[in-house]
């Protein structure tokens, strides 16, 4: 349906030039009249149709413009004075009311605006311009007109455009490391507190081992000494039996 059309066109516009909420809509006098007319508040409707917040701005010459023609642009004259203005390269002066539009998005649309108009002579210049989101009335309500194909064959080249630049870059640039670096860990001095010396350990001498040798083998002989002389008291302690003596 037309709010699914509305929200491609927008999507286009956002990602190719970077026109989004809230939207900034810049109106004729022609636009004024029309919607007077119609019985329409365009700061009503415009939110509807771009589904988003929408702010409705005129410039000067637009209002001069609407005070030149009498009576009869009474109720546009009145809307127009109370929008807020927009400053443009364009005069004051009735008649420049066309060429401040123009100039208000020409060379880019810095500004990022949006314009509605019923000007058939300007909808043709301003589809003309590059990232110019354009309205119209079609009967009683407002529509969005899609983007020329020249316009999105020119937004699609300064993608590409825009894609190997970033590989240009890249390639140009050195490599980076795969991993920082690791910090070091700083040493830190030790606690003078926390250190005792170790006592060294004393170590096994020739002599001490030999020495224990020797007291192993003396304390051997002893008990083989004392042996023989326990047996031999045994034999001095017995009585003779007299019956061996007979």
């Amino acid at each position: 349906g037309k709010k699914s059309r509305a929200r491609r066109t927008l999507g286009f516009y956002r990602s190719a030039f970077g026109i989004k909420q809230p939207y900034r809509v810049l109106v004729d006098g022609t636009a004024l009249q029309a919607a007077a007319n119609l019985g329409l508040d365009l700061r009503v409707e415009l939110p509807k149709v771009l589904g988003g917040r929408a702010e409705v701005v005129v410039t000067r010459a637009v209002v001069a413009e609407l005070r030149s023609l009498g009576k009869e642009f009474k109720s546009a004259t009145a809307t127009a004075k109370r929008l807020p203005k927009l400053d443009s390269t364009g005069s004051g002066q009735a008649g420049a009311a066309s060429a401040s539009v123009l100039s208000a998005v020409e060379n880019g649309n810095a500004r990022r605006l949006c314009v509605l108009t019923e000007d058939a002579a300007l909808q043709q210049r301003l589809a003309a311009l590059s990232g110019v989101p354009l309205l119209r009335f079609a009967r009683q309500v407002i529509v969005l007109e899609p983007p020329q194909r020249d316009e999105r064959a020119a937004a699609e080249g300064a993608a590409e455009e825009l894609a190997r630049a970033n590989d240009r870059r890249a390639a140009l640039a050195p490599d980076a490391p795969d991993a920082a670096p690791k910090k070091r860990k700083r040493l830190r001095e030790p606690n003078p507190l926390s250190c005792k010396k170790k006592k060294p350990a004393p170590a096994p001498t020739s002599s001490g081992a030999s020495g224990e040798a020797g007291v192993k083998k003396r304390r051997r002989g002893r008990r083989r000494a004392a042996a023989p002389a326990a047996a031999s008291e045994g034999e001095a302690g017995r009585e003779p039996n007299p019956q061996c003596a007979q």
